[in-house]
């Protein structure tokens, strides 16, 4: 029965490496039970388009963890040299880059071939991102700097999300692209997907790349397209994706960014991100605290699945409006109260003299309105057939002391 399961497992195995293009009968691309140097078996060793060795499959029954088996495809890894490692049982698939990771994580598919290479290539060239000077054209002041630090930091001690609380008018964008180029000068990442909330918004972005980045070649991804191979950064929306991802393997993309993410990774869509391996980044300007004290429920259940899905306590960086304010970035707002026009309604509406802010009409208007009031001091009855002008109604402004941020 054992056999039969661990067959079974291996019948699906090769249909989900059939699924990302390997050619399973090809045997410089697929070898099954390839004999190593001590006499063991790997069940399978994935090779690039040149026939060397890239990675290796250790197989499970379905009632086995994939993850039980990380020791014995370690040692099957040390001896090929290899460093990439799948765990697979038919249902789980685990992806793990033994030499610099200390455990395996779940993705949701084998790699292409081209992907496993892709990676391979950007291992042998590597360099500390932290080692790359950041490009103050693109990014110059202290926060943005520190921001771009703090996530080559934090990815180089293993942390595969992280979430960056900006406030609005601080540069994002701008912050991003800079933290990109260094990555891709560092040859950490080859593919970038940059995801928005809106498409009138991806414009924006792929402005703001091609001026800041024009040795990396980006692209909108519109719905019913398909992903240019060629681009280097794919920029759309969740929504845009949603039809097609599927088609692509999970390491498609090395690096993941979401603007404006707490609007834009919950329901059907959070599937797109959870589909591939990238590493994830957050751009938010909400405030994002575990604990909100905001009366508003619905901003509550965001931060908390914001912070959930980034698998943070709190932001990995934090700069907020009071602190832009405070260094001179962005100007201190001030707040004003002020009624608005009324809208007639079907039954009228009631409008009191002393509403009206007389100093504000032309003589013919005040004449109008002196016509209506007649006698009666208080208040008027209007409707939409009842008074003689067609012109705005200019009522009471109040405006009190300003507050500041």
């Amino acid at each position: 029965m054992t056999a039969e399961n661990e067959a079974f497992s291996r019948v699906v195995i090769d249909a989900q490496l059939a699924d990302q293009g390997w050619n399973t009968r090809d045997l410089s691309c697929v070898r099954y039970e390839y004999m190593l140097p001590d006499g063991t078996w790997a069940d399978y060793v994935l090779c690039d388009r040149h026939g060397r060795s890239i990675a290796v499959i250790e197989a499970k029954r379905f009632s086995v963890s994939p993850g039980d088996a990380a020791g014995q495809a370690q040692g099957y890894a040390q001896q090929l040299n290899v460093p990439y490692i799948f765990l697979a049982n038919g249902k789980e698939i685990l992806f793990w880059e033994w030499q610099t990771e200390a455990f395996p994580r779940p993705v949701k598919t084998f790699f292409k071939q081209d992907d496993l290479e892709r990676r391979f290539a950007t291992r042998q060239l590597r360099q500390d991102p932290l080692a790359i000077p950041i490009d103050k054209r693109i990014a110059g002041r202290d926060y943005q700097m520190a921001c771009i630090d703090t996530l080559c930091r934090e990815i180089a001690h293993g942390r595969r999300k992280l979430l960056v609380e900006m406030a609005t008018g601080t540069g994002k964008t701008r912050m991003a692209a800079a933290f990109i180029k260094r990555l891709f000068q560092a040859n950490a990442i080859t593919r970038v997907l940059f995801l928005v909330d809106r498409i009138p918004l991806a414009k924006q972005a792929e402005d703001a790349f091609a001026e800041h980045l024009p040795d990396y070649p980006c692209y909108v991804l519109r719905a019913g397209r398909r992903f240019q191979d060629e681009k280097q950064i794919t920029i759309t929306t969740l929504q845009s994706m949603v039809n097609i991802y599927g088609e692509y393997s999970a390491g498609y993309f090395d690096l993941i960014i979401s603007d404006e993410c707490h609007r834009s990774i919950y329901g059907k869509w959070s599937g797109v991100l959870k589909h591939f391996d990238g590493i994830q980044i957050g751009l938010t300007a909400t405030p994002c605290v575990s604990g909100d004290n905001s009366p508003d429920e619905e901003d509550k259940l965001f931060v908390r699945d914001t912070l959930r899905f980034f698998e943070v306590d709190k932001p990995t960086f934090v700069y907020k409006l009071k602190d832009a304010i405070r260094e001179g970035y962005l100007a201190p707002y001030q707040i004003y109260k002020a009624k608005t026009v009324k809208t007639a309604a079907e039954g009228g509406f009631e409008v009191k003299r002393d509403e009206l802010d007389w100093s504000a009409m032309d003589a013919e208007t005040r004449a109008d309105f002196e016509i209506l009031f007649g006698d009666r001091a208080d208040s008027l009855l209007l409707t939409r057939h009842c008074h003689s002008t067609k012109r705005h109604i200019p009522l009471h402004y109040s405006r009190p002391s300003s507050t500041r941020a």
